[in-house]
């Protein structure tokens, strides 16, 4: 692996390890977690706004069982929603990978 020196010599100040490898693994590792807690923090917005999980939600919004199902607001918080609960996924399998 090739970096500039500056750009390694930043990376290992920044985590305290020397080895650069380790020091890129737990860089990657923290800036997973931090999107890990920003994408929580808006489904726990979207679990507060519809006081249910995405699970319940998209049962019951299957089978039109929440108001307004088809306004454009609702639709798009399904869609956004869903989003989040993959990503959530996707960076959860990639951090326990990378563990």
């Amino acid at each position: 692996m090739n970096l500039a020196t500056h750009i390694a010599k930043t990376i290992t100040e920044i985590t305290g390890e020397p080895r650069i490898e380790l020091a890129i693994m737990d860089l990657l590792k923290d800036a997973i977690e931090h999107r890990i807690e920003k994408i929580r923090k808006e489904i726990d917005n979207y679990e507060k706004k519809y006081n249910m999980s995405f699970e319940e939600f998209k049962k019951k919004f299957e089978n039109d069982e929440i108001e307004n199902s088809y306004s454009y607001e609702v639709e798009m918080d399904y869609l956004e929603w869903e989003g989040l609960i993959s990503r959530l996924n996707k960076y959860n399998k990639i951090l326990n990978e990378l563990k």
